[in-house]
């Protein structure tokens, strides 16, 4: 198998070359980078004795997985050459935002063996970890031949992701196979690798390592937050993060008629993908509702209009720190999939979701559970539930308490996993 995609991957090379630099270079994408995507990393110096550690993180959610990792492998084995290699723009800037202790930050290289070849050469692994589970088969291959062992981290599967791969379940086998340990975050994601392929002594259940980056706002902070997004102590509000196209129009609906009950009601809108403020800001107008961009609030106001858009990168997790309510998007509009629900939860908050969230299935049964996330399906559904919570001071605390105690009790992946990565190197 790996002769064959040897074969395929080098021929599609010679066609992806002009027409991914011909893509970067006319629409501006992807042109950050460029070199690295061809495989061409400049080499760092290390001695001889010196050993690399390659993570790959596709996005910036998974470098947020990442963070508490790397910054225990960095305390524990300061020794270490430790590379990070993200695939978007979005992972880049919050590698060189949250990852400055680590010696490389790059952009994965495109999946084709000569490419693979000028960057594996450049970083010269020792170890390769895979964070969640999207297989890249060429560099899976190529470490596998050269000898490099490789482990799974944070690892999930989702109900489509897994019909995805059983469809291709021979190559799925093979590449698993490749892993000296397969780290996954719960026992269902367990037990599909096992469906797929993976044999029991290569499986560990480890967690979710965001819970160990999450850490408590304290007053100070969330004070300092709303005093620079101009929200007055006595507002309640409701931050709506993660948004997707589609739901913003939803969330807008309930918006208003919660504004009828809650005058001073402030929403935070916190839309995934920033490139998509403009669309938003041209709805807002539309519908003729006030609005200020959070990187334009200015120091002289009294206080910001009903709605702030967050239009900053890697604020949302703090942000959610002063709300009295949350959303999380990409769940409330097929497919969705849903985006991580354990942020909000730490600052103790109930999370709202709708029910496409197929992604974070297990995550959200505990929130479930706990009584610190509800499911709604419409702007309905959001309107009642948010007027109902904003008048039960009593079970606003109840669910602050609930929430705390389930994220203090996951806590832990992190030690897990870098005793794993040190069993490893040190074999």
């Amino acid at each position: 198998m790996t002769g064959f995609y040897k074969f395929i991957s080098s021929l599609a090379a010679l066609a992806v070359v002009p027409i991914f630099a011909a893509y970067a270079l006319i629409t501006g994408k992807k042109r950050r980078g460029l070199a690295h995507h061809f495989g061409i990393i400049p080499q760092i110096p290390k001695t001889d004795s010196q050993k690399t550690v390659w993570l790959h993180a596709l996005s910036l959610g998974e470098v947020n997985a990442a963070a508490p990792v790397l910054k225990r492998l960095r305390k524990e084995a300061p020794e270490l050459q430790l590379v990070v290699s993200v695939t978007t723009d979005s992972g880049y800037d919050g590698a060189q935002k949250h990852l400055k202790f680590v010696d490389q930050i790059v952009f994965h290289p495109i999946d084709c063996w000569p490419f693979l070849t000028l960057a594996v050469a450049g970083i010269r692994p020792n170890l390769f970890i895979l964070t969640d589970t999207g297989f890249w088969p060429g560099l899976i291959l190529m470490l596998k031949e050269k000898g490099v062992p490789q482990i799974v981290f944070n690892g999930r599967v989702s109900e489509r992701s897994y019909q995805k791969y059983r469809k291709v379940r021979v190559l799925v086998r093979h590449l698993m196979q490749a892993f000296a340990v397969i780290c996954m975050q719960n026992d269902r994601g367990k037990t599909s690798m096992q469906k797929l392929g993976a044999r029991a002594g290569q499986m560990r259940v480890t967690g979710d390592t965001k819970y160990d980056m999450l850490k408590p706002v304290l007053d100070p902070e969330r004070t300092r937050i709303r005093e620079e997004m101009k929200i007055p102590a006595s507002h309640p509000v409701w931050v709506a993060g993660s948004t997707h196209a589609g739901e913003e129009s939803i969330i807008l609906e309930a918006f208003k008629k919660l504004k009828l009950r809650h005058p001073r009601l402030t929403l935070v809108l916190a839309p995934r993908r920033l490139e998509r403020i403009p669309k938003l800001m041209r709805m807002l107008e539309h519908q003729q509702l006030k609005f200020v961009l959070r990187s334009e609030v200015s120091p002289s106001a009294s206080h910001s209009d009903s709605i702030v858009l967050l239009d900053t990168l890697g604020e949302l997790a703090q942000v959610y720190a002063i709300a009295d309510v949350t959303f999380v998007g990409r769940s409330l509009i097929a497919p969705g999939g849903g985006h991580s629900l354990i942020e909000p939860a730490s600052h103790g908050k109930l999370v709202l979701h709708g029910p496409y969230i197929e992604n974070f299935t297990e995550t959200a049964d505990q929130l479930h559970r706990h009584g610190v996330a509800e499911v709604v399906h419409n702007a309905h559904d959001l309107e009642q539930r948010i007027n109902a919570l904003l008048g039960d001071s009593i079970k606003m605390a109840q669910i602050e308490q609930k929430a705390s105690a389930l994220i203090e009790a996951q806590k832990g992946a992190s030690r897990q996993m870098v005793e794993i990565i040190l069993h490893q190197l040190n074999k």
